[in-house]
């Protein structure tokens, strides 16, 4: 498992940062890496352009990891929702959590490695009791991605490469939406697996434009609106940036330097942020990672601090009375609940519309018991997704996991088997390594940004 690195926000400048700020993902070469793109399509590579040499930077995870998403119901992506008109088909029920080898009409959900299975579903870890029903079965494949991260590659499926997928989102067509992080770029998955370029030049730096004539810098949490708008957060720049169908890149807000500050446009300030969901309003909301805040951006680019004092901690309360550490992901319902990956406690937290945060789930200590409210853990959750009927899908990164919350908090493991990989398969049959962000379409199909695996995996209830 990866160094999570300092335990503390590094005092950097917004850009003097750029090469110096612990990230979030895979071990890397720090070696430089030519890349060369082919069949991309949106939009043509310049006259005469050939994309700089990129060396991949090392990705830590500064004390924990990612996230995003959108709205159930909605047509639109930011938030975790369903990509379309609808969320999730899935019924409620519960899997055998991390590890767990055993697949039979009711298993027992029991910690890290457990293989058995008995008459009822119970959740038992750390000592935790609570009765479930099994998970209907959910397929792990591989949507898009070779696995290497050598040379950036468009393609179709598997003769596509990604580098560090950091974000998804997806649209109501089906399109899905990657920032991939290390090779700097803002990718584009159709239903039929073709990928191809949107924005970047594949080079660090900050410039707006069209296509690849703008530039990023660490491209993280992403959505999409009912237009087809685009929204990406960028840790290294601390800002987030709005890409409209054309591939036009422009600033929403954020000054690029690393600070609090609430404000309009380039007049506001974030801090190395995340995670961005979108309501049926157009309202962004930010996982504002080293304020340890969430925060809200309005279309017309107003800023506002939604909930967290901006001092580490685990209270719930009202708006500024609550406090978080490190949220990584977050995701947005139909009622305008908010759903938080709250890294560093290890908790999945909630907002009502009125601002009022509780406690999901989450024991608050890293592990991966299944059970219900604070019975069951996590180890660093970077991203959540929720369906239509408030089910919450969680990237449980240190576990290499995904996992699953009833709206009454009971946690189930949905699929992984514990142990870093690249698997395909059934439920606990399939692996992960390092899952950041997840996405969920109107279908009811979830999309993992598994970074470790320079992958997209798609997993289809069945």
């Amino acid at each position: 498992m990866k160094n999570h690195g300092p335990q503390t926000a590094p005092q950097t400048a917004p850009h003097s940062a750029a090469r110096s700020a612990p990230e979030v993902g895979p071990e890397s070469s720090p070696g430089k890496l030519n890349h060369t793109d082919h069949t991309s399509t949106l939009p043509a590579a310049p006259s005469g352009h050939t994309p700089e040499p990129l060396g991949l930077k090392r990705r830590h995870f500064m004390g924990t990891a990612l996230a995003l998403d959108a709205a159930a119901l909605l047509a639109a992506c930011g938030g975790g929702g369903g990509g379309g008109d609808s969320g999730s088909t899935n019924t409620s029920g519960s899997s055998s959590s991390s590890g767990s080898g055993s697949s039979s009409a009711s298993s027992s959900a029991s910690s890290s490695g457990s293989s058995s299975s008995s008459s009822s579903a119970s959740s038992s870890s750390s000592g935790s009791g609570s009765a479930a029903l099994p998970n209907p079965p959910w397929l792990v494949t591989t949507f898009a991605g070779t696995g290497s991260n050598l040379v950036l590659i468009d393609g179709t499926g598997g003769s596509a490469t990604f580098s560090t997928p950091n974000g998804v989102c997806v649209d109501s067509n089906g399109n899905v939406y990657v920032t991939d992080g290390s090779f700097q770029r803002i990718r584009k998955i159709t239903p039929a697996g073709v990928v191809s370029i949107i924005a970047g030049s594949g080079s660090g730096g900050f410039t707006n434009g069209t296509g690849w004539g703008a530039s990023f810098d660490n491209p993280w949490g992403i959505a999409v609106d009912t237009s087809g708008h685009l929204f990406v957060s960028e840790t290294i720049n601390s800002d987030l940036r709005k890409i409209t169908p054309a591939g036009v890149v422009s600033t929403l807000a954020g000054s690029r330097a690393n600070g609090f500050l609430d404000g309009t446009g380039t007049g506001a300030q974030f801090n190395q942020p995340r995670g961005v969901a979108i309501d049926a309003s157009g309202n962004l909301f930010v996982a504002d990672t080293f304020n340890h805040r969430i925060r809200k951006v309005t279309p017309a680019g107003v800023v506002t601090t939604l909930a967290g004092t901006g001092t580490s901690g685990t209270a719930n309360g009202i708006g500024s009375m609550a406090s978080f550490s490190r949220p990584f992901g977050v995701a947005v319902d139909a009622t305008g609940a908010l759903y938080v990956a709250d890294s560093n406690n290890h908790l999945i937290r909630k907002i009502t519309p009125a601002g009022v945060v509780s406690t999901l789930s989450g024991a608050g200590t890293a592990g991966s018991a299944n059970g219900t409210g604070t019975m069951a853990s996590f180890n660093s959750p970077v991203d959540v997704a929720v369906d239509a009927n408030g089910e919450v899908y969680v990237a449980d990164y240190n576990n290499n996991l995904i996992r699953k919350i009833t709206p009454e908090g009971l946690v189930t493991t949905l699929a992984g088997s514990g142990v870093a990989g690249s698997a395909n398969g059934t439920g606990t049959n399939a692996s992960f390594k390092s899952p950041f962000g997840i996405n969920m379409d109107s279908s009811g199909n979830l999309f993992v940004a598994d970074s470790g695996n320079n992958m997209i995996r798609k997993i289809t209830p069945i």
